[in-house]
């Protein structure tokens, strides 16, 4: 932890009292603005090893010649404070994600060389290859925990094709308010959702979508109509 007057136990104890703030366990004030200061001060912890990763994340990208845009971000406080409610055996200075970076590739080619390059020059302590093992909402993506001055940082590799239904599926998400790349939702939705996502990845990777999967896009958009409509939860 890159804070020094910060200590695990202290984030640790803060995340426990957010949590029962947000669901409405805790009533005192005090004690919610007191843990609301030490995840401040954590998250602001993560800003200098965030530029690091992302500097070094640029250097491998443009080392392997991938003319690609490198994003970063800190995740808001809301985002933190949901996720804490979301998760009730998370420690808050074990969240791996408060820091993140992302580059945007051309093809899956592109993912597999840096992603080889980076397990090369800093290797990761966890990767979640949802690439190979797509999440149960169709999510895509390569994720690696990369630590920087004692912070996890994440770095996110994903292909334009894997970006653009990941960017649809989180402006549905705000608009349905949920988590549907987390697989949370309609169940008609995300059947849906899935679908389509097994659809991109087959034409990514040269392949004929088959009449099946045609029939069965058609099948679930039509039941997913009402939920998208503001119809039953």
């Amino acid at each position: 932890m890159s804070d020094p007057a910060l200590t695990t136990s202290q984030v640790n104890k803060a995340g426990k009292t957010l949590r029962s703030w947000v669901r409405g366990e805790l009533v005192d004030e005090a004690k919610y603005r007191g843990a609301l200061d030490v995840l401040l001060r954590f998250r602001a912890a993560h800003q200098l090893p965030l530029t690091k990763a992302t500097m070094g994340l640029r250097s491998m990208v443009n080392t392997e010649g991938c003319r690609v845009e490198v994003t970063q971000r800190l995740k808001r406080e809301p985002t933190i404070l949901d996720k804490l409610k979301r998760e009730p055996t998370l420690a808050l200075a074990t969240m791996q994600d408060i820091g993140g970076c992302r580059a945007v590739f051309d093809s899956i080619d592109e993912v597999r060389r840096v992603q080889r390059r980076l397990a090369k020059r800093r290797p990761p302590s966890r990767v979640s290859d949802y690439i190979a093992e797509p999440r149960s909402s169709g999510y895509r993506g390569v994720h690696l925990i990369v630590i920087y001055d004692q912070c996890s940082i994440e770095v996110q590799l994903r292909t334009r094709v894997m970006h653009e239904w990941a960017i649809t599926v989180e402006r549905l998400s705000g608009r349905l308010d949920t988590d549907l790349k987390s697989g949370v939702g309609p169940v008609p939705i995300l059947e849906l959702l899935g679908a389509i996502s097994q659809a991109m990845a087959l034409e990514e990777q040269g392949a004929v979508v088959g009449q099946d999967l045609i029939e069965a896009l058609g099948r679930l958009r039509r039941a997913a109509v009402p939920f998208l409509d503001g119809g039953p939860s």
